[in-house]
């Protein structure tokens, strides 16, 4: 059973502490929290690549590679995500638990990630230009990636569509042209406003001394904090005036159908929000699912086809593959499969099933080490407080009254179509 700690330890500074004897390693996760931003989106994206490309005290990967052998072997990653409207670059680092070796790291360790956050290499009032064009590269390689992912494709651009106006609709890696017109100089700008104004969560997880870790990051991590910015709430609630609807046109065989809806629930509203994610699987979560059952096995209308809800922004997609000519046919069996859901027209079975399957996920979800980490910063964004027992009580207790209820306001808002030229 896990124990957690939650302070502050400096100005937008928060330190989370999960100890847990399941694991013979620890995991450090540094997470910096920005709104997200269509100007500062590459940029964002970029840091944590060029930051691990080599520090002023490492100027090299190669020399961060072997401070990381002498660790015991610890690995370290940098990545940056989109989370509702806010993006987080976030750096992690894996490391033998000092009782399994015959001395103590994790002072090291952190005097690592402080070297490689705080400390970078700068070549003449900015990142080194060789590190900074080889990290474009790879992010402009990312970014033209996308297109040859179908699915994904059509994913994001029914989210650009459905949330043009929106701060939802940017993408996290920013677009070619971004990326190509920032300078050395200008990243190193941009990040050093990012470390002394974004909000920081530090989140550590393992088998340790919860004091002694605390005093060794307050001793050996330190960051100069100004201004913080304001992390402000997503817009969840919107009526739809008109549904959107748009078709595009690629050399494709297989048709891509991805449809929007509104769903207008705070997340906050816990009873409500789990029975809408609930009511969501039973219609498309997967094998024990209406859509799956009635449009893919019955009609073999799609190669795929499943539902989400985002969290935040509480929008629900409907994504599926499909043969070209079967379009309508699909889209109106979609819709009426989610009328009936929305109605309460689920079989005990249908709701039995379901909460098997999302039960059984969040159970599984925090098996390995960083599961939890990452399930106790999603509620520090939400700026919520639950524990996974309380959640799957939630949902253990879902009614199919609670499904219609917390469905009820579900508005669609966009219809996407990824065709063939023809």
């Amino acid at each position: 059973m896990e124990s957690i700690i939650k302070k502050e330890i400096a100005k937008g500074m928060g330190l989370t502490l999960i100890k847990t004897e399941k694991f013979k390693s620890n995991l450090i996760s540094i997470n910096i929290q920005r709104m997200l931003e269509k100007e500062e989106a590459a940029k964002n994206s970029l840091l944590p690549q060029v930051l691990l490309s080599g520090c002023e005290r490492y100027p090299s990967m190669r020399e961060l590679s072997d401070r990381l052998d002498d660790l015991y072997g610890a690995s370290i990653m940098g990545d940056t995500s989109k989370r509702g409207e806010k993006q987080i670059i976030s750096f992690k680092i894996l490391n033998t638990n000092d009782k399994y070796i015959d001395e103590k790291i994790f002072a090291d360790i952190i005097e690592l990630m402080n070297n490689i956050i705080t400390k970078p290499l700068i070549v003449d009032g900015g990142f080194k230009k060789e590190y900074l064009d080889i990290e474009k590269e790879n992010l402009k390689n990312k970014v033209l990636s996308i297109i040859n992912d179908k699915k994904s494709y059509a994913h994001k651009r029914c989210i650009e569509i459905m949330c043009e106006d929106e701060k939802y609709s940017i993408p996290s890696s920013g677009n070619i042209d971004e990326i190509e017109s920032i300078t050395t100089e200008d990243l190193y700008e941009h990040y050093k406003k990012i470390i002394r104004d974004s909000r920081i969560d530090i989140i550590v997880e393992g088998d340790f001394d919860c004091e002694e870790i605390e005093n060794i990051i307050k001793n050996h991590f330190s960051i100069e904090r100004g201004q913080i910015q304001e992390l402000t709430r997503e817009d969840f609630s919107k009526n739809v005036s008109s549904v959107k609807k748009v078709d595009e046109s690629m050399d494709i065989t297989q048709g891509k159908l991805v449809m929007g809806y509104r769903a207008n629930v705070d997340y906050k509203d816990a009873k409500k929000y789990y029975a809408l994610v609930t009511g969501c699987s039973v219609l498309g979560g997967g094998a024990h699912s209406k859509l799956f059952n009635n449009v893919r096995e019955k009609e073999s209308l799609c190669y795929y086809i499943f539902a989400t809800v985002d969290k935040y922004k509480s929008i629900m997609l409907i994504s599926s593959g499909i043969e070209i000519e079967n379009r309508d046919k699909t889209e109106k069996l979609i819709n009426e499969n989610l009328k009936s859901v929305m109605n309460g027209d689920i079989t005990e079975e249908e709701l039995l099933n379901t909460k098997k399957s999302l039960i059984n996920g969040f159970k599984s979800s925090c098996d390995g080490i960083g599961g939890m980490s990452e399930f106790v910063f999603s509620q520090e964004l939400g700026n919520t407080d639950y524990k996974i027992e309380e959640i799957i009580e939630y949902v253990e207790n879902v009614t199919i009254e609670d499904i219609v209820e917390a469905m009820r306001d579900i508005q669609e808002d966009t219809v996407y179509f990824l065709t063939n030229e023809k």
